[in-house]
Protein backbone atom coordinates (compact mmCIF):
# COMPACT_ATOMS: atom_id res chain seq x y z
CA UNK A 1 0.00 0.00 0.00
CA UNK A 2 2.91 2.55 0.77
CA UNK A 3 4.67 1.61 -2.12
CA UNK A 4 1.64 2.41 -3.97
CA UNK A 5 0.97 5.51 -2.89
CA UNK A 6 4.47 7.05 -2.98
CA UNK A 7 4.83 5.91 -6.88
CA UNK A 8 1.32 8.30 -7.20
CA UNK A 9 3.14 10.49 -5.34
CA UNK A 10 6.27 10.72 -7.80
CA UNK A 11 4.01 10.15 -10.99
CA UNK A 12 2.15 12.86 -10.04
CA UNK A 13 1.15 16.00 -12.48
CA UNK A 14 2.68 19.36 -12.33
CA UNK A 15 -0.62 20.69 -10.14
CA UNK A 16 -2.07 18.45 -8.13
CA UNK A 17 -2.81 17.56 -4.35
CA UNK A 18 -0.49 15.10 -4.58
CA UNK A 19 2.10 18.32 -4.42
CA UNK A 20 1.66 18.39 -0.47
CA UNK A 21 2.99 14.58 0.47
CA UNK A 22 5.72 15.37 -2.70
CA UNK A 23 6.82 17.98 -0.21
CA UNK A 24 7.13 15.99 2.54
CA UNK A 25 9.23 13.67 0.31
CA UNK A 26 11.74 16.26 -0.26
CA UNK A 27 11.91 17.09 3.14
CA UNK A 28 12.67 13.11 3.84
CA UNK A 29 15.28 13.51 0.47
CA UNK A 30 17.64 16.18 2.87
CA UNK A 31 17.64 13.66 5.60
CA UNK A 32 18.33 10.95 3.56
CA UNK A 33 21.32 12.83 1.86
CA UNK A 34 22.67 14.06 5.39
CA UNK A 35 22.67 9.95 6.18
CA UNK A 36 24.17 9.02 2.92
CA UNK A 37 26.91 11.97 3.82
CA UNK A 38 27.52 10.52 7.52
CA UNK A 39 27.79 6.84 6.12
CA UNK A 40 30.54 7.97 3.54
CA UNK A 41 32.44 9.31 6.61
CA UNK A 42 32.51 6.21 8.73
CA UNK A 43 33.08 3.04 6.18
CA UNK A 44 35.03 0.72 7.20
CA UNK A 45 37.95 -0.69 5.20
CA UNK A 46 36.60 -2.81 2.78
CA UNK A 47 37.18 -6.78 2.85
CA UNK A 48 39.35 -7.90 0.04
CA UNK A 49 39.12 -11.26 -1.43
CA UNK A 50 41.47 -13.41 -2.93
CA UNK A 51 39.35 -13.68 -6.44
CA UNK A 52 38.15 -11.66 -8.86
CA UNK A 53 34.46 -9.75 -7.53
CA UNK A 54 32.60 -8.53 -10.24
CA UNK A 55 29.65 -5.92 -8.78
CA UNK A 56 26.33 -5.97 -11.16
CA UNK A 57 23.93 -3.07 -9.25
CA UNK A 58 22.51 0.24 -10.06
CA UNK A 59 21.83 4.16 -8.79
CA UNK A 60 18.07 3.66 -8.49
CA UNK A 61 15.49 2.06 -6.97
CA UNK A 62 13.21 -0.69 -8.39
CA UNK A 63 14.09 -2.61 -11.41
CA UNK A 64 16.36 -1.67 -13.77
CA UNK A 65 17.43 -4.99 -15.39
CA UNK A 66 20.21 -6.20 -12.87
CA UNK A 67 19.24 -9.78 -12.94
CA UNK A 68 19.37 -10.80 -16.65
CA UNK A 69 22.59 -9.10 -16.87
CA UNK A 70 23.59 -10.89 -14.02
CA UNK A 71 22.99 -14.31 -15.87
CA UNK A 72 24.29 -13.56 -19.07
CA UNK A 73 27.91 -12.75 -17.30
CA UNK A 74 27.71 -15.96 -15.49
CA UNK A 75 26.50 -18.27 -18.06
CA UNK A 76 28.69 -17.21 -20.58
CA UNK A 77 31.64 -17.31 -18.18
CA UNK A 78 30.47 -20.52 -16.80
CA UNK A 79 30.45 -21.68 -20.94
CA UNK A 80 33.93 -20.64 -21.34
CA UNK A 81 34.76 -23.08 -18.30
CA UNK A 82 35.41 -20.49 -15.02
CA UNK A 83 33.76 -21.41 -11.86
CA UNK A 84 31.51 -18.57 -11.15
CA UNK A 85 29.51 -17.65 -7.70
CA UNK A 86 26.74 -15.45 -7.71
CA UNK A 87 26.55 -13.45 -4.10
CA UNK A 88 23.26 -12.08 -3.15
CA UNK A 89 21.12 -10.84 0.40
CA UNK A 90 17.93 -12.60 -0.78
CA UNK A 91 15.96 -9.52 -0.65
CA UNK A 92 12.64 -10.92 0.82
CA UNK A 93 13.37 -14.17 2.21
CA UNK A 94 12.48 -15.29 5.08
CA UNK A 95 15.29 -17.90 6.40
CA UNK A 96 18.18 -15.63 8.37
CA UNK A 97 20.61 -18.88 8.07
CA UNK A 98 23.65 -18.54 5.12
CA UNK A 99 23.16 -20.49 2.15
CA UNK A 100 25.46 -22.20 -0.07
CA UNK A 101 24.16 -24.13 -2.42
CA UNK A 102 24.21 -25.40 -6.64
CA UNK A 103 21.83 -23.63 -8.50
CA UNK A 104 20.14 -26.91 -9.46
CA UNK A 105 19.56 -27.65 -5.63
CA UNK A 106 18.81 -23.66 -5.30
CA UNK A 107 16.29 -23.59 -7.57
CA UNK A 108 14.06 -26.31 -5.84
CA UNK A 109 14.05 -24.28 -2.49
CA UNK A 110 11.52 -21.84 -1.84
CA UNK A 111 11.49 -18.63 -2.78
CA UNK A 112 10.79 -17.56 1.01
CA UNK A 113 14.07 -19.73 2.03
CA UNK A 114 16.84 -18.47 -1.17
CA UNK A 115 14.47 -15.31 -2.49
CA UNK A 116 12.49 -15.13 -5.62
CA UNK A 117 14.98 -13.46 -7.61
CA UNK A 118 18.09 -16.23 -6.66
CA UNK A 119 15.38 -19.04 -7.13
CA UNK A 120 14.39 -17.56 -10.52
CA UNK A 121 18.31 -16.68 -11.52
CA UNK A 122 18.94 -20.50 -10.18
CA UNK A 123 16.68 -22.26 -12.51
CA UNK A 124 19.19 -21.01 -15.91
CA UNK A 125 22.11 -21.30 -14.09
CA UNK A 126 22.28 -24.91 -12.65
CA UNK A 127 26.48 -25.09 -12.99
CA UNK A 128 26.61 -21.94 -10.39
CA UNK A 129 27.77 -21.46 -6.52
CA UNK A 130 25.24 -19.55 -4.65
CA UNK A 131 26.20 -17.68 -1.39
CA UNK A 132 22.91 -16.26 0.06
CA UNK A 133 23.47 -13.98 3.42
CA UNK A 134 22.49 -11.13 4.94
CA UNK A 135 24.92 -9.14 4.47
CA UNK A 136 27.34 -9.68 0.95
CA UNK A 137 30.55 -9.35 2.14
CA UNK A 138 30.15 -12.34 4.72
CA UNK A 139 28.42 -14.55 1.72
CA UNK A 140 31.52 -13.25 -0.59
CA UNK A 141 33.79 -14.26 2.58
CA UNK A 142 31.88 -17.75 3.14
CA UNK A 143 31.95 -18.56 -1.10
CA UNK A 144 35.73 -17.74 -1.25
CA UNK A 145 36.51 -20.03 2.10
CA UNK A 146 34.93 -23.09 -0.23
CA UNK A 147 37.34 -22.62 -2.80
CA UNK A 148 35.53 -24.14 -5.23
CA UNK A 149 34.70 -21.15 -7.54
CA UNK A 150 37.09 -18.34 -9.49
CA UNK A 151 35.57 -15.13 -9.58
CA UNK A 152 32.44 -13.96 -7.67
CA UNK A 153 29.45 -11.67 -9.08
CA UNK A 154 27.86 -9.62 -6.38
CA UNK A 155 23.94 -9.09 -7.27
CA UNK A 156 22.77 -5.84 -6.82
CA UNK A 157 26.05 -4.77 -5.22
CA UNK A 158 27.06 -0.79 -6.23
CA UNK A 159 26.26 0.27 -2.52
CA UNK A 160 27.64 -2.44 -0.70
CA UNK A 161 30.90 -0.60 -0.30
CA UNK A 162 31.93 -2.76 2.37
CA UNK A 163 33.43 -5.56 0.05
CA UNK A 164 36.21 -4.23 -2.97
CA UNK A 165 35.63 -4.95 -6.30
CA UNK A 166 37.41 -5.30 -9.11
CA UNK A 167 34.98 -4.54 -11.77
CA UNK A 168 31.79 -1.86 -10.93
CA UNK A 169 28.83 -2.66 -13.52
CA UNK A 170 25.71 -0.12 -13.53
CA UNK A 171 22.65 -0.86 -14.93
CA UNK A 172 20.54 1.86 -16.08
CA UNK A 173 16.84 2.15 -16.95
CA UNK A 174 16.70 3.85 -20.19
CA UNK A 175 12.75 4.15 -19.79
CA UNK A 176 13.31 6.23 -16.66
CA UNK A 177 11.68 9.52 -16.77
CA UNK A 178 14.40 12.52 -16.20
CA UNK A 179 11.93 14.02 -13.94
CA UNK A 180 12.47 11.10 -11.61
CA UNK A 181 16.54 11.05 -11.04
CA UNK A 182 15.75 13.20 -7.38
CA UNK A 183 16.94 11.40 -4.73
CA UNK A 184 15.18 9.34 -3.01
CA UNK A 185 12.14 9.49 -1.71
CA UNK A 186 11.78 12.76 -3.49
CA UNK A 187 12.68 10.56 -6.58
CA UNK A 188 14.09 7.08 -7.07
CA UNK A 189 17.73 7.46 -7.01
CA UNK A 190 19.73 6.13 -3.94
CA UNK A 191 22.78 8.01 -3.99
CA UNK A 192 23.23 11.07 -6.59
CA UNK A 193 24.07 10.89 -9.89
CA UNK A 194 27.20 11.36 -9.43
CA UNK A 195 28.48 8.21 -7.55
CA UNK A 196 28.35 6.44 -11.17
CA UNK A 197 31.20 7.86 -11.48
CA UNK A 198 32.54 4.89 -9.26
CA UNK A 199 31.87 2.43 -12.59
CA UNK A 200 33.93 1.06 -14.73
CA UNK A 201 31.00 -0.15 -17.27
CA UNK A 202 27.36 1.62 -17.86
CA UNK A 203 24.93 -0.57 -19.53
CA UNK A 204 21.66 1.69 -20.54
CA UNK A 205 18.96 -1.48 -20.25
CA UNK A 206 15.63 -1.56 -22.23
CA UNK A 207 16.92 0.90 -24.92
CA UNK A 208 14.46 -0.32 -27.39
CA UNK A 209 11.95 0.98 -25.22
CA UNK A 210 13.34 4.20 -25.27
CA UNK A 211 14.37 7.34 -27.89
CA UNK A 212 16.48 9.55 -26.34
CA UNK A 213 19.57 6.82 -24.85
CA UNK A 214 22.27 9.05 -26.89
CA UNK A 215 20.93 12.19 -25.10
CA UNK A 216 20.91 9.67 -21.69
CA UNK A 217 24.74 8.97 -22.46
CA UNK A 218 25.63 11.98 -23.11
CA UNK A 219 24.39 13.36 -19.86
CA UNK A 220 25.90 10.24 -17.30
CA UNK A 221 29.31 10.94 -19.52
CA UNK A 222 28.84 14.33 -17.57
CA UNK A 223 29.52 12.61 -13.97
CA UNK A 224 31.84 9.42 -16.06
CA UNK A 225 33.48 9.62 -19.43
CA UNK A 226 36.09 6.89 -18.65
CA UNK A 227 33.37 4.01 -18.20
CA UNK A 228 32.42 2.25 -20.99
CA UNK A 229 28.97 2.17 -22.28
CA UNK A 230 26.52 -0.21 -23.66
CA UNK A 231 23.46 -0.44 -24.98
CA UNK A 232 20.66 -3.71 -24.03
CA UNK A 233 17.65 -4.59 -25.41
CA UNK A 234 15.54 -7.09 -23.74
CA UNK A 235 14.32 -9.18 -26.40
CA UNK A 236 10.79 -11.29 -26.01
CA UNK A 237 11.51 -14.98 -27.25
CA UNK A 238 9.53 -17.61 -25.37
CA UNK A 239 6.44 -17.71 -23.03
CA UNK A 240 7.68 -20.13 -20.17
CA UNK A 241 4.88 -22.29 -17.99
CA UNK A 242 4.97 -24.84 -15.65
CA UNK A 243 4.48 -27.85 -17.92
CA UNK A 244 5.54 -25.93 -21.56
CA UNK A 245 7.42 -23.36 -23.29
CA UNK A 246 5.23 -21.34 -26.16
CA UNK A 247 6.67 -19.10 -28.62
CA UNK A 248 6.21 -15.60 -27.85
CA UNK A 249 4.68 -14.86 -31.13
CA UNK A 250 1.29 -17.28 -29.69
CA UNK A 251 0.23 -14.11 -27.95
CA UNK A 252 -0.54 -12.20 -32.06
CA UNK A 253 -3.97 -13.88 -31.44
CA UNK A 254 -4.25 -14.02 -27.67
CA UNK A 255 -6.07 -11.39 -25.20
CA UNK A 256 -3.58 -11.31 -21.77
CA UNK A 257 -4.17 -10.39 -18.22
CA UNK A 258 -0.68 -9.06 -17.22
CA UNK A 259 0.06 -8.65 -13.55
CA UNK A 260 3.79 -8.26 -11.61
CA UNK A 261 5.66 -7.27 -8.49
CA UNK A 262 8.63 -5.48 -10.14
CA UNK A 263 9.86 -1.96 -9.84
CA UNK A 264 9.10 -1.11 -13.34
CA UNK A 265 5.81 -2.42 -13.93
CA UNK A 266 5.23 0.56 -16.91
CA UNK A 267 8.60 -1.25 -18.94
CA UNK A 268 7.08 -4.70 -18.34
CA UNK A 269 3.29 -3.50 -20.07
CA UNK A 270 5.05 -1.92 -22.98
CA UNK A 271 7.13 -5.00 -23.96
CA UNK A 272 4.19 -6.86 -23.40
CA UNK A 273 1.87 -4.93 -25.82
CA UNK A 274 4.28 -4.94 -28.71
CA UNK A 275 3.49 -8.39 -29.01
CA UNK A 276 0.25 -9.13 -27.51
CA UNK A 277 -3.22 -8.80 -29.70
CA UNK A 278 -4.54 -7.05 -26.37
CA UNK A 279 -3.96 -6.67 -22.96
CA UNK A 280 -7.57 -7.20 -20.68
CA UNK A 281 -6.09 -5.90 -17.52
CA UNK A 282 -2.74 -5.13 -16.15
CA UNK A 283 -2.35 -4.84 -12.24
CA UNK A 284 0.61 -3.15 -10.60
CA UNK A 285 1.52 -5.16 -7.74
CA UNK A 286 4.60 -3.68 -5.16
CA UNK A 287 8.35 -4.64 -6.01
CA UNK A 288 8.70 -7.96 -4.37
CA UNK A 289 5.27 -8.91 -3.73
CA UNK A 290 4.14 -11.93 -1.70
CA UNK A 291 0.72 -13.89 -2.03
CA UNK A 292 -1.05 -15.23 -0.04
CA UNK A 293 -4.43 -17.09 -0.78
CA UNK A 294 -6.45 -13.98 -0.50
CA UNK A 295 -4.61 -12.17 -3.88
CA UNK A 296 -4.09 -15.20 -5.74
CA UNK A 297 -7.80 -15.68 -5.63
CA UNK A 298 -7.99 -12.24 -6.61
CA UNK A 299 -5.86 -12.82 -9.39
CA UNK A 300 -7.90 -15.62 -10.58
CA UNK A 301 -11.59 -13.73 -10.38
CA UNK A 302 -10.17 -10.60 -12.09
CA UNK A 303 -8.54 -12.71 -14.95
CA UNK A 304 -12.11 -15.12 -15.12
CA UNK A 305 -13.57 -11.70 -15.37
CA UNK A 306 -11.96 -10.68 -18.54
CA UNK A 307 -12.09 -13.96 -19.64
CA UNK A 308 -8.34 -13.52 -20.89
CA UNK A 309 -6.96 -16.50 -22.85
CA UNK A 310 -3.45 -16.55 -21.45
CA UNK A 311 -2.27 -15.28 -18.09
CA UNK A 312 1.72 -13.38 -17.86
CA UNK A 313 3.94 -12.15 -15.36
CA UNK A 314 7.52 -12.12 -14.94
CA UNK A 315 9.74 -15.10 -13.91
CA UNK A 316 10.40 -14.19 -10.10
CA UNK A 317 6.75 -13.53 -9.41
CA UNK A 318 6.52 -17.17 -11.32
CA UNK A 319 8.24 -19.17 -9.29
CA UNK A 320 5.81 -18.32 -6.09
CA UNK A 321 2.69 -18.89 -7.53
CA UNK A 322 3.45 -21.47 -10.41
CA UNK A 323 1.54 -24.20 -8.56
CA UNK A 324 -1.66 -22.36 -8.17
CA UNK A 325 -4.42 -23.23 -10.12
CA UNK A 326 -5.51 -20.30 -12.24
CA UNK A 327 -8.25 -21.80 -14.20
CA UNK A 328 -5.91 -20.96 -17.30
CA UNK A 329 -2.28 -21.14 -18.21
CA UNK A 330 0.27 -19.01 -16.40
CA UNK A 331 3.53 -17.93 -17.61
CA UNK A 332 6.59 -15.85 -18.03
CA UNK A 333 8.31 -13.76 -20.36
CA UNK A 334 11.23 -15.07 -21.35
CA UNK A 335 14.32 -12.51 -22.49
CA UNK A 336 17.41 -12.68 -23.71
CA UNK A 337 20.01 -9.73 -24.22
CA UNK A 338 21.33 -8.01 -27.28
CA UNK A 339 23.87 -5.53 -26.28
CA UNK A 340 25.34 -2.81 -28.63
CA UNK A 341 28.57 -2.91 -29.32
CA UNK A 342 28.05 -6.74 -28.75
CA UNK A 343 28.06 -9.40 -26.20
CA UNK A 344 31.82 -10.61 -27.77
CA UNK A 345 33.43 -7.21 -27.35
CA UNK A 346 32.06 -7.02 -23.83
CA UNK A 347 33.08 -10.44 -22.11
CA UNK A 348 36.51 -9.84 -23.97
CA UNK A 349 36.81 -6.44 -22.08
CA UNK A 350 35.58 -7.65 -18.63
CA UNK A 351 37.95 -10.91 -18.93
CA UNK A 352 41.05 -8.43 -19.91
CA UNK A 353 40.55 -6.05 -16.81
CA UNK A 354 40.01 -9.39 -14.75
CA UNK A 355 42.80 -11.13 -16.19
CA UNK A 356 40.80 -14.43 -16.82
CA UNK A 357 42.33 -16.81 -19.11
CA UNK A 358 40.02 -19.17 -20.62
CA UNK A 359 40.28 -22.41 -19.10
CA UNK A 360 38.52 -24.16 -22.21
Amino acid sequence: MLEQIWKKILRRKKVSLWAIPAFILWVASLVYRLLLLLRSLVKDQPIKLSIPVISVGNVTVGGTGKTPIVEFIARVLTYEGFKVGIVSSGYGRKEIKPVIMEGFKLAKCSPSLVGDEMNFLARSLPGVLFSIDKKKSIAAKNLESKGLVELVIIDDGFQHLSLNRDCNIVTFDATLPAKLLKLFPYGLLREPIKSIRRADYVILTRTNFSNDTEEQIEYLKEFNSKADYYRARFISNDLIGTTKTLPDKILSGKSVFLFAGIGNFGAFKKQVSRIASQIDYALELPDHQEYDDHLLQKIKKLARKYDSDIIITTGKDWVKLRNFDFGREIYYLGQSIDLDPGEEKFILKLKDKLNLRNTK
